[in-house]
């Protein structure tokens, strides 16, 4: 678990803090004082500077301001990347604003690619209200894989869209250094995602496996039924019985 998830400034919970011995908060709002507040101030005048300046004539700049404490300059800016990011500007830092900025300036050492907020393919459930809700425990970006798992999610989500008028939800791949993480025992490649089968009839889900099935670049599908489909791709096991579980060759 890389302190400060590598260039972005990091958030936690009691939780993941007790696993990472870390002492992240969950939220930094004006006033909190904290070295990842630092960190925040970095992440927003490097996305500052690569924005059209039209979007901060009103903004006070950053520039210098390298302390660990949250003003009124910080909520400023703050506010202005939420809502360029399609988000509530309330001018609190939490877990939505750290994918935001993840995906706005993150880089994994990996390589690895941010898995996207919403495509005409998928939906990154971890982006949405409920999925951030959900995740509560850790509050853990795992919307990270290889450009090719990504490519790959939007070309089955796509074929199934196409079929259905439903996208799917990818729910988690990795970290974005491919750290451990304790909401899975794997997770650790970027070739790796859950798929949420919410909402999904039988005959959908049985489409989603073939669907998984007929792509080259898939190389297995965890599910807790093949729904009568025969292949060496699909592996049942009962403790997948909400969500199926990709994995890619690359």
């Amino acid at each position: 678990m890389a302190a400060g998830h590598n260039n972005v400034a990091a958030v936690g919970t009691a939780n993941s803090n007790s696993i990472y011995g870390t002492n992240f908060l969950g939220v930094y709002s004006q006033g909190s004082t904290h070295a990842q507040v630092a960190v925040l101030k970095a992440n927003l005048r490097q996305y500052r500077s690569i924005t059209p300046s039209y979007l901060w004539t009103s903004t006070p700049s950053l520039e210098g301001n390298t302390s660990n404490t949250f003003d009124a300059a910080t909520t400023a800016n703050l506010k202005v990347f939420q809502s360029n990011s399609g988000l509530t500007a309330d001018g609190s830092y939490g877990a939505g604003s750290r994918n935001a900025m993840h995906a706005s300036i993150g880089v994994s050492p990996r390589g690895w690619v941010r898995i996207f907020k919403s495509t005409s393919g998928y939906i990154n459930y971890n982006d949405t209200v409920v999925g951030l809700a959900n995740d509560a425990t850790y509050k853990l970006d795992h919307a990270w894989c290889t450009s090719s798992c990504r490519d790959t999610l939007y070309s089955i989500g796509y074929a199934f869209y196409s079929t259905y008028s439903k996208l799917i939800e990818v729910n988690d791949g990795s970290l974005m250094d491919g750290a451990d993480t304790p909401e899975h025992s794997t997770h650790q490649t970027g070739r790796e995602v859950d798929i949420r089968n919410a909402g999904l009839t039988a005959a959908e889900a049985k489409k989603f496996l073939e669907i998984c099935v007929a792509n080259a670049n898939v190389s297995r599908v965890i599910y807790y039924t093949n729904h009568g489909l025969t292949s060496s791709k699909i592996y049942i096991r009962a403790d997948h019985a909400d969500h199926f579980h990709v994995d890619t060759v690359n």
